[in-house]
């Protein structure tokens, strides 16, 4: 049986469904108004409307979807409430976006068919474009609304190599490159799994731990060192060109250097702010709760109470979040890599949408065909907006699932599983092995859940449920993702052909 969602509540026809459909409506209106501006040199108004819509929609279904990859534990613990995580999610997705996501807006193509075979033909590799995204949009707009983790990859991979075939036949795929693609999509989860295992058991040590005596007290500051030091790896190695260092050696000393300098920097005004303001001993106890659940100070004056068979819960019948005082650390080293992914994700996948909707303009416009088209900035808002309607419309689904629905969280678990996943990526990049973040991060919270069942036949506490059953039904969704994707996009491309001629302004 599934654990409870995060909000129990149906949507209603005065809340949900209106708000929604004023998002829509005012969405294509603006669209059918920028369509009428681009063809307004020459061309259909209607094709240009029917790419800004379908990539308009692959934004919105991506970030719908993939949001949870970077706020989904943290809502699950506790540490950010939905509407802190859809409010913080959608800032940091946009200024990725719009800061960086212009440096990496390359077309969707690379690797599994090339551009240059359609240099005598732009208006087919238009209606090529257009099919493949109105596939990938489709399937991950589906799998949001179900509130199942996919890859938008994965539709997009299927779709191309579907049209593609239909174009041009199997000799425009690049067999050998979506080989390793598909055998890297099955260990993802597996390497996100590994690393969270581990971690965990590294994490469930320190909060046995008192944290306040000794050399123990240094514990925390140096979690936090590492954690910003992985934290800017991360940047450096999968982030955008703009801030990518290389060779890899260069980038981890860069890494350290910061995460000591920005670790120093944090403590030093955490001091100088305890002398400015200092806090009475009692104040903690008598300061309300916040919006999380938490006190302002970060952390709870209640304790931890007996579970059931042994094992320590929290209480949670008034539906705030109460942990131990060792798992108030976590929270903030949980929301600092929370963000640090959705800037990432932001400034990285906006050019699923853009990059495509690029080239069919650059066709539209100027019948070319090129390996990296220039991208225009208001194609870079239109997948920034997009990633924003997609996340405060449709976030909720997929973060309910990643947070709530396989595995109940705590921060250190969350943070067990965000860095886990985090690791994994960070490992594949350095091995060069292209690898899902979704699928790691799913396979983190199966890890955590793995190690909390290993300690707890250790210890003689009640292992924790873990919800097998979303499981499948996430597994399966991957597996099908790919070749409806490609019955989708073969669809539209039937349909889209024989008016191939109207992808290029007259």
């Amino acid at each position: 049986m599934d654990a409870p969602l995060l909000r129990d509540r149906k949507p209603t026809l005065t809340a949900d469904a209106l708000y929604q459909g004023a998002i829509a409506l005012v969405t294509l209106l603006a669209m059918w108004w920028l369509s009428v501006r681009v063809a307004s040199s020459g061309g259909s108004t209607a094709v240009v409307m029917l790419e800004l819509v379908a990539a308009g929609s692959l934004a919105i279904a991506n970030g719908g979807n993939d949001i949870a990859n970077a706020v989904g534990t943290s809502v699950g613990a506790g540490a950010l409430t939905v509407e802190q995580a859809l409010g913080f999610g959608s800032l940091f997705e946009f200024a990725g976006a719009m800061l960086l996501g212009s440096l990496v807006s390359k077309t969707i193509s690379k690797g599994v068919i090339e551009p240059r075979e359609f240099a005598d033909e732009p208006e087919i590799f238009a209606a090529l474009m257009f099919s493949t995204v109105v596939g990938a949009a489709l399937t991950t707009l589906l799998a949001t609304v179900y509130g199942y983790p996919i890859s938008a990859t994965h539709g997009i991979v299927g779709g191309l190599v579907a049209v593609g075939w239909m174009a041009r036949g199997w000799g425009c795929v690049g067999w050998g490159s979506l080989a390793f693609t598909c055998v890297m999509w099955i260990l993802s989860p597996i390497a996100g799994m590994l690393a969270s295992y581990i971690l965990q058991l590294l994490c469930y040590r320190i909060t046995q731990l008192d944290l306040e005596s000794g050399m123990n007290s240094l514990i925390i500051p140096m979690l936090w060192t590492a954690t910003l030091t992985v934290t800017c790896l991360f940047l450096f190695l999968t982030g955008p060109e703009a801030v990518r260092i290389t060779p890899t050696s260069t980038a981890v000393v860069a890494s350290t250097a910061a995460g000591i300098a920005l670790t120093l920097l944090r403590y030093s005004i955490l001091y100088i702010n305890s002398l400015i303001y200092p806090k009475p001993a009692t104040q903690a106890e008598s300061e309300p709760l916040n919006a999380s659940g938490w006190r302002e100070d970060g952390g709870s004056s209640m304790a931890v109470v007996p579970g059931e068979g042994g094992g320590m819960e929290p209480p949670r019948g008034n539906g705030v979040h109460v942990w131990g005082k060792n798992e108030k650390p976590f929270v903030g080293l949980l929301v600092l890599s929370a963000l640090t992914v959705a800037f990432a994700h932001g400034a990285n996948d906006v050019g699923n949408a853009v990059g495509p909707l690029a080239v069919m303009m650059e066709i539209f416009t100027a019948s070319v065909v090129k390996d990296e088209p220039d991208v225009p900035m208001w194609c870079l808002v239109i997948g920034a907006l997009g990633f924003v309607v997609g996340i405060v419309t449709l976030g909720k689904n997929t973060i309910e699932t990643v947070g709530n629905r396989i595995i109940e969280l705590t921060p250190s678990l969350s943070y067990s599983t965000q860095m886990g996943a985090a690791l994994a990526v960070l490992l594949s990049s350095v091995l060069g092995m292209p690898v899902s973040t979704s699928h790691c991060l799913v396979g983190s919270v199966i890890g955590v859940g793995l190690a909390q069942s290993s300690i707890a036949m250790c210890t003689h506490e009640e292992a924790p449920k873990i919800n097998f059953g979303i499981i499948n039904k996430i597994i399966l969704g991957w597996i099908v993702t790919i070749p409806l994707a490609m019955v989708v996009s073969a669809i539209a491309f039937v349909a889209a052909r024989p008016f191939a001629k109207s992808f290029v302004s007259s």
